[in-house]
């Protein structure tokens, strides 16, 4: 298969030169000097380096930066160019499917929203996909296309790394899918495809509230619940990759049904969908009978949030992150699901732990999705530069 070849790391760039772009993204801002420090070559070494990667217009000089003792001459910044290079982002929901084209620094240059028929089969659901990003991608001038590093898909449910393929999808009553190579082969680009929630977690990480920390777990509260886990800067995906799906952790063997079909779920507890079966009511009212003080909803939701604290407290135990990232629907919509959720968690937690993590709420809103597509294959792009300096 032939791919646009103008930005593959593996055939036509150094290890030195994706390092280098790596720790510009990381740092923002930063020198040609404080690049040599960090990594240990020679500053002939790395302004070689960043020559070409500005030749290449992947970064860019923004300016000097200003010495606190005010002597000696000024060093010149690089930033991300983020005209350099582009992304098509995918996001695949129940009800919408988006298409974006979105730059280096995530900026959204054009987006493109349209209804997901759940009706359809999922290969019309792909071609669908796939003849809607040719448009744009044929809309586009040639400068821009030569500019396109890969398509990155978000979506839910169980997806396979590397190989991209939709194990299963219950959302969408999608089995062993394989939405990676249908897609690279009508559009004759890279593709990635991975689960929604780590994609959330890398936006973050890259571009929003999670930037200042490398170990960190994401829990995602929607119609059901999902987790991810970043390790000194990695995304942890187990075997299948399908590591972090928390909503199936038994939490009471006499409890509820799950819609899996065992019992006692952990999603039976806080996710939308069971909260609704178990009231026989829509979650907006859940939550404004709460807001009114009916005892029966400040009891349904005083139990949602202590399994929700219990949940953090087990995260914090098995993976010991420095942040607890809250996303999804439920936290969007109805922040009094995390209101105190902190020190709730601080209960349940081991002593040693205690007060080691914080609870970060997302900072991207409605675009994390769009924007978590795109974090997917810049991470892909920069993955053998993600060691300790």
């Amino acid at each position: 298969m032939h791919y646009n070849t103008k930005f593959d790391q593996f055939n036509v760039r150094s290890y030195h030169y994706f390092l280098l772009l790596s720790l510009i993204q990381e740092h923002k801002s930063i020198s040609r000097s404080e690049l040599a420090k960090l990594t240990g070559m020679s500053n002939t070494s790395v302004g070689k380096i960043t020559k070409e990667l500005i030749e290449n217009e992947l970064v860019m000089e923004v300016g000097q930066q200003i010495k606190k003792e005010g002597k000696g001459r000024k060093a010149t910044l690089l930033e991300i160019n983020p005209q350099g290079a582009y992304i098509i982002g995918v996001e695949i929901e129940s009800d919408c499917i988006q298409i974006g084209l979105i730059s280096l620094n995530s900026k959204i240059i054009d987006i493109k929203s349209f209804e997901h028929d759940l009706k359809q089969s999922s290969e019309k659901t792909l071609e669908i996909i796939s003849v809607e990003i040719l448009k744009a991608i044929n809309s586009l001038d040639i400068d821009t296309i030569n500019k396109i590093i890969a398509v990155g898909v978000t979506m839910p449910g169980l997806v396979t790394w590397p190989k991209g393929r939709a194990l299963q999808v219950p959302q969408f009553n999608w089995h062993k899918v394989e939405v990676k190579s249908y897609l690279e082969e009508k559009l004759n680009l890279r593709v990635y495809v991975d689960n929604d929630v780590r994609n959330v977690l890398l936006a973050e990480k890259f571009f929003g509230s999670m930037s200042d920390f490398k170990n960190s777990v994401c829990v995602y509260i929607g119609d059901g619940v999902g987790g991810a886990m970043l390790i000194d800067g990695k995304i942890l995906r187990g075997y299948q990759n399908i590591i972090g799906e928390i909503g199936h952790i038994t939490l009471d063997p006499n409890g509820r049904m799950c819609d899996c079909g065992r019992l006692g779920c952990l999603q039976t507890f806080i996710s939308s969908s069971e909260i609704e079966k178990q009231t026989k009511m829509p979650i907006q009212k859940v939550f404004k009978e709460f807001k009114e003080g009916k005892d029966w909803a400040v009891n349904l939701i005083k139990r949602s949030k202590d399994y929700l604290g219990l949940t953090i407290s087990n995260m914090v135990c098995l993976y010991n992150p420095e942040a607890v990232l809250l996303a999804g629907p439920m936290v969007d919509n109805y922040p009094e699901l995390i209101e105190n959720i902190e020190k709730i968690a601080n209960q349940y937690v081991w002593e040693p732990y205690k007060d080691s993590f914080k609870i970060i709420q997302p900072s991207l809103g409605k675009d994390s999705g769009i924007i978590g597509a795109s974090s997917l294959v810049l991470s892909e792009f920069l993955r053998h530069t993600n060691i300790d300096i």
